[in-house]
């Protein structure tokens, strides 16, 4: 009996396993976070834009996102990730919608991405189904320019738009900068500052001393260094043969720690700001895709089915920490993903049907992976510190996580910001004073009985106004009988009685107030008046250098791992 049994056991798990085989993959959305492409570095005399290769990056990328979730033949080693009725040759913008930054870098790298992924209709279309002669009805013919070249709608939300929370959150925070501001005066920050001092200096001497001063080539600019360097090696030669392969991974490690110090480090704890404030672009963009699944679910997939985001890669480190990517693989707490480098998140289910129907959001998973530039293939991560094994969980689990990690709305921006943004006062609700919400709680009159009272007060003071009105000018008018007497200098008659004189000597103390403003006029900054470490005053940085990549640090580049699959 028990080896029937156990005969009968097996033979189902055969069933079960063959059944599993079966069951193939089916992407619903693709939700996607692209870092811009190779741009002029900023400290060049020039005005910023997409280079020529930075172009080429992102075409790249597109092509093979295309490869992967568009086209009609995927590749040998991508089974079933084409995404679920999407158009494969003419761009439907219900289906693809794509946000940018307005930074001219940035923008230009999401329209290059575009080309890639839905490039010029004769290039994708066969000539049998394409036909670029449009006739007129004067008779005349025109042919559609570039082949056919398709124009995506790509939304640019700037500093002044709610929407920009979702892709570049830290941008206009004040408390974000400040919390960096603390990182750059904090014990950490001087430790890498001098251990790193020697290393800068060389670097100095080889490669940056036409770009920055002694100063400035210091921990402090780790990141616009790096970019610079990453220019370079491309595109000078002389400068590629005068550095070894392993000054640029330094210098790129540096760079990585820092953006990690500031854009991804959950456990701050200075005076200024909340502990979680230097990761709040990755909040944003948590919040940007629970929205984007949740749409394409709640439509079923008849909208939405690719949602593509343009930023720099503050935010990705952001979202990196936040997903805790890092703790399978600690290359995305150490260094910055390389220029075209995309998140991707997948929402899919497990169907054994050649056309499933949209299935119910219980069958619904998620699986994170990274296309780390040009010619990376998209390698998986595990989400939320779970092994390895785990690579793919349940969209509700999923949905869980990402709520207890996004931004809540954008009053809770722009309150744990305190930022003065047009938008937040819009949204922001006046402040009650402590005392004020002491009496709320201990149920204190309503609004309406303490409008009446304050109305009958006002009468009760108009009328005692009157009345003493009434009174003075009975007395001015006896007041008018002329009397003996007057002034004579400073002095005053007994015939004075009734009238009232200031001394001059008031004349001196009505000046006071002035000059005690003057004794209290102040110079220079209040911030000033805690002094930097005696080490600044040593090896101070450029004035502007890092004022600068605190205002644009959208604008600089990350580094290339040597290894795709195992580096950020």
């Amino acid at each position: 009996m028990s080896s029937w049994l156990a005969f009968t056991l097996l033979g189902l798990w055969a069933v079960l396993a063959v059944a599993a085989q079966d069951q193939t993959a089916r992407v619903w959305a693709v939700y996607a976070y692209t870092i811009n492409g190779e741009g002029i570095p900023r400290v060049f005399p020039r005005p910023r834009s997409l280079t020529p290769f930075g172009a080429y990056q992102l075409h790249e990328a597109g092509i093979a996102f295309r490869r992967r979730y568009v086209s009609l033949s995927s590749g040998a080693n991508e089974p079933g990730t084409r995404i679920e009725n999407l158009s494969p040759y003419v761009l439907d913008n219900d289906d693809v919608k794509i946000t940018s930054t307005p930074d001219v870098t940035v923008l230009a790298s999401a329209q290059a991405f575009m080309q890639g992924v839905y490039p010029p209709l004769r290039e994708s279309f066969n000539a049998t189904f394409f036909n670029n002669q449009l006739e007129l009805a004067d008779g005349s013919s025109v042919s559609t320019p570039l082949g056919g070249y398709q124009y995506p709608s790509i939304i640019t939300v700037g500093a002044e738009d709610p929407q920009s929370l979702m892709i570049s959150g830290q941008a206009v925070c004040p408390n974000h900068a400040a919390a960096n501001a603390e990182y750059t005066v904090s014990r950490e920050f001087w430790q890498t500052y001098e251990e790193s001092a020697v290393f800068y200096n060389r670097l100095h001497a080889l490669s940056l001393s036409g770009q920055f001063d002694t100063a400035a080539a210091s921990y402090a600019n780790a990141t616009t260094i790096s970019e610079f360097l990453d220019y370079q090696v491309v595109h000078n030669e002389s400068l590629l043969h005068s550095l070894t392969a392993e000054d640029i991974k330094r210098a790129r490690w540096y760079a990585g720690r820092y953006v990690f110090a500031t854009d991804g480090n959950r456990s701050t704890s200075g005076a200024a700001v909340d502990g979680n404030i230097q990761t709040i672009a990755g909040q944003g963009l948590a919040s940007s895709v629970l929205d984007a699944f949740e749409t394409t679910i709640q439509d079923r997939g008849a909208n939405g089915k690719m949602t593509l985001q343009f930023g720099s890669y503050q935010t990705a480190v952001s979202f990196a920490s936040l997903l805790q990517l890092a703790t399978t693989n600690p290359n995305f707490s150490s260094s910055i993903p390389r220029p075209g480098s995309s998140f991707v998140l997948e929402l899919f289910s497990l169907e054994s049907e050649s056309y499933p129907t949209y299935p119910d959001p219980a069958h619904l998973y998620v699986r994170f992976l990274l296309h780390n530039g040009t010619r990376a293939e998209f390698v998986p991560y595990p989400l939320f510190g779970h092994s390895p094994s785990n690579m793919a969980i349940p969209f509700g689990d999923f949905r869980a996580e990402m709520q207890r990690m996004s931004l809540g709305s954008t009053e809770d921006w722009c309150r744990r910001c305190n930022s003065s943004t047009v938008f937040c006062s819009g949204v922001v609700k006046t402040r009650q004073s402590p005392l004020s919400k002491t009496r709320k709680n201990r149920g204190g009159m309503s609004a309406a009985v303490a409008g009446v009272i304050g109305a009958v007060i006002t009468i009760v003071v108009l009328g005692l106004f009157a009345i003493v009105g009434f009174f003075l000018c009975l007395r001015a008018r006896g007041l008018r009988k002329p009397r003996v007497g007057g002034f004579k200098g400073s002095g005053k008659m007994g015939s004075d009685s009734d009238l009232t004189f200031k001394n001059p000597q008031w004349g001196d103390t009505i000046k006071a107030p002035a000059a005690s403003a003057k004794g209290h006029e102040r110079h220079g900054s209040w911030e000033m008046k805690n002094q930097s470490p005696p080490r600044l005053a040593e090896q101070s940085v450029g004035a502007s250098s890092l004022a600068d990549e605190l205002e644009e640090e959208w604008d600089i580049h990350g580094t290339e791992p040597v290894k795709p699959h195992e580096h950020v």
